[in-house]
């Protein structure tokens, strides 16, 4: 412990229960109390305690905001919670090559509004955007709506700075030779290397956008729109979903006018040059009403189109006032797909008499199905597992995955094996030990059982 604290400023270790407490719970119900918080300012830093751990066999949880799905972020009891919060620096911009390097505490919503001075963005844009930090959009490989159109995190990740399991510091980009290492690290939640620096590619704000809402009696009805304009070769920037009582919610939450008759609800963006925005949006309007749109409500201005986007922003913090808990599944379908999948989760929810919300990224199959529940409540947690392991087997039956976007790490690293099987998961331990021999970073993470114990700070 005193080594470790030698190595951080005062300021970046916490050992009170009070604070170690911040540090336990992401947005999941697992939790755990740290050894100890440590919050360093650099890549040396970061070094340091990791050639420490490594000697003594503790345990290191490197951490961004914790604002996850899949408890990526969970300490253990003993542990190292690595908190990026102070590393949260722009350490270089080029407009003219739109790229930046940024430190891993940086904030999506705040590199958003930096690099949009000079006419560029940031594609991911996860909902979260305005706490989550760029570090763990990295470790998750987070999308968001736009991902449709310009793809996820992945997509523009062009070099990283990274901390080994035994504090040895490289370098990967994506001009390097022989495997991939750069898209072996991201998406690989902290198990493979703490991440220290990024590098990112940024891309035009485009020229002209059309931003609207499309309205349909039923869910099904809106989904297999979705799958039509998806056979027909239409993709807008962002196409996203709320079924009826997601909508509802959020109506309440904004204090906004209810919508009577309406079943689900279609986000549509188009971007582009103008003539583009125009071809496309009528295209999306034409197939829509002759598949059952029954009221279409478009933003005319900058200000309108905001309130549109409020509105889908809204989902999350206004599920929190339905029930304590929230169990919320990315699972993701080929677009064809998603009427079947949604008649699914319905007669889920009817069978095990559960509140479903669904929600999500529909333009490429991924549907966020939230449980509303409470954990306290054991009898009806046994249905909410039997809900959840009849929904993954069913994704899996459509030829889809577990997880489109939120990660594995201990809420369905029971479930990966029967999406990659025996060989994959072979391949992926070797990979795990591969980097990390001693398995001290952010261990029973995508791949379970949690190792046995390891000495604790």
């Amino acid at each position: 412990m005193r080594a470790l604290q030698r190595i951080v400023d005062p300021a970046g270790v916490f050992l009170s229960v009070e604070d170690r407490i911040c540090y336990s719970f992401d947005a999941t119900t697992f939790s755990c109390i740290p050894g100890v918080v440590l919050r360093p300012t650099t890549t040396e830093q970061v070094s340091g305690i990791l050639s420490i751990a490594a000697e003594e066999g503790v345990w290191v949880v490197p951490r961004g905001a914790g604002t996850g799905f899949a408890g990526s972020s969970i300490p253990w009891e003993g542990s190292v919670a690595l908190s990026f919060e102070r590393m949260n620096r722009v350490l270089s911009f080029s407009p003219k090559d739109r790229r930046c390097v940024v430190q891993p505490g940086v904030v999506n919503g705040f590199l958003q509004r930096y690099v949009g001075q000079k006419d560029l963005f940031f594609p991911p844009d996860p909902s979260s955007l305005e706490v989550c930090t760029l570090g763990g959009n990295v470790a998750q490989s987070a999308s968001g709506p736009r991902a449709l159109r310009y793809g996820s995190t992945k997509d523009y990740v062009t070099s990283l700075d990274v901390v080994a399991s035994d504090g040895s510091v490289w370098s990967v980009s994506e001009t390097s030779g022989g495997y991939d290492l750069l898209s072996l690290l991201v998406g690989s939640e902290g198990t493979l290397g703490v991440i220290t620096a990024i590098g990112l590619r940024l891309v035009p704000v485009p020229e002209s956008w059309n931003t609207f809402m499309a309205y349909f009696k039923s869910l099904e009805q809106a989904s297999v729109a979705v799958a039509r304009l998806s056979s027909e070769g239409i993709i807008p920037t962002v196409l996203e979903v709320m079924d009826e009582v997601t909508l509802r919610c959020v109506e309440e939450y904004l204090n906004k006018e209810s919508s009577p008759g309406v079943g689900a609800v279609l986000f549509v963006e188009v971007t582009g040059s103008e003539t583009e925005v125009k071809v496309l949006s009528q295209r999306i309007e034409l197939t829509f009403s002759k598949l059952g749109q029954i009221r279409y409500e478009s933003a005319c201005t900058e200000s309108e189109r905001e309130r549109l986007w409020i509105l889908r922003r809204s989902v999350s913090p206004a599920l929190a006032r339905v029930a304590p808990t929230k169990i919320n599944e990315d699972v993701c379908v080929p677009r064809s797909r998603l009427p079947e999948l949604v008649g699914a989760i319905d007669a889920l929810a009817r069978r095990d008499r559960l509140n479903i919300y669904t929600f999500g990224h529909i333009g490429d199959g991924n549907l966020h199905v939230n449980i509303m529940t409470d954990v306290r409540n054991k009898e009806e947690m046994e249905r909410v597992d039997g809900c959840v392991e009849s929904l993954l087997e069913t994704t899996l039956s459509l030829g889809g995955t577990i997880s489109g976007e939120h990660g594995i790490g201990v809420a369905k690293s029971k479930y990966l094996s029967r999406e990659v099987g025996p060989v994959g998961m072979r391949l992926l331990r070797d990979i795990k030990n591969a980097f990390d021999p001693a398995g001290i970073l952010n261990p029973g993470k995508i791949l379970e059982p949690l190792p046995e114990a390891r000495p604790e700070v």
